[in-house]
């Protein structure tokens, strides 16, 4: 997805993840499963890097080795970048098309760009005492909710307690 498109920021870093498509009608079983990793990271989806591509437009499921666990979310091919392009590795742009409140608030905590790492350093210089109230990862979720906050205000995409999608569920196609 070109940078013009994105509402939402990326960040880079390299996450493992396994992408699995589970076999219809079935509790168990699979159709499809592969082990990946990201190049980035964004709240509406990231991009994998990989040999194997998928068909734009594939649903299937992304789970995210996180340090707090693995976190499994819906998602879609939104593009894919062949082996042939020099310019850029070769892989899957994914989109997130819906995240339960527990997924979402963990990817709200996980997903740090550099300046919140700087302004959550400044802050615990200045006010030593809330290291031991305030995580990181705290912080990283109030900065998230906030700038989602300014998106709304500004006439972006709706947040998830009027039912529109937001940024981290999407309307099926």
């Amino acid at each position: 997805m070109s940078e013009q498109k994105r509402v939402y920021e990326r960040i880079p870093v390299e996450i493992p993840c396994r992408l699995f498509i589970p076999e219809e009608g079935k509790k168990q079983g699979l159709r499809f499963e592969a082990f990946c990793h990201t190049q980035n990271l964004g709240l509406g989806g990231v991009f994998l890097v990989s040999t194997f591509l998928l068909k734009p437009r594939v649903e299937l499921r992304i789970e995210l080795s996180l340090p707090s666990g693995p976190l499994e979310i819906q998602a879609r091919i939104a593009h894919v970048i062949g082996l042939e392009n020099s310019e850029y590795p070769s892989g899957m742009g994914v989109e997130f098309l819906s995240v339960d409140s527990r997924a979402r608030e963990v990817l709200l905590r996980y997903f740090t760009p550099e300046r919140y790492q700087s302004f959550y350093v400044s802050m615990t210089k200045e006010f030593p005492h809330l290291r031991n109230e305030l995580e990181q990862t705290d912080v990283s979720l109030l900065l998230n909710l906030w700038e989602e906050w300014k998106i709304r205000q500004a006439g972006g995409p709706s947040s998830l307690e009027d039912g529109a999608p937001g940024p981290l569920t999407r309307r099926r196609r």
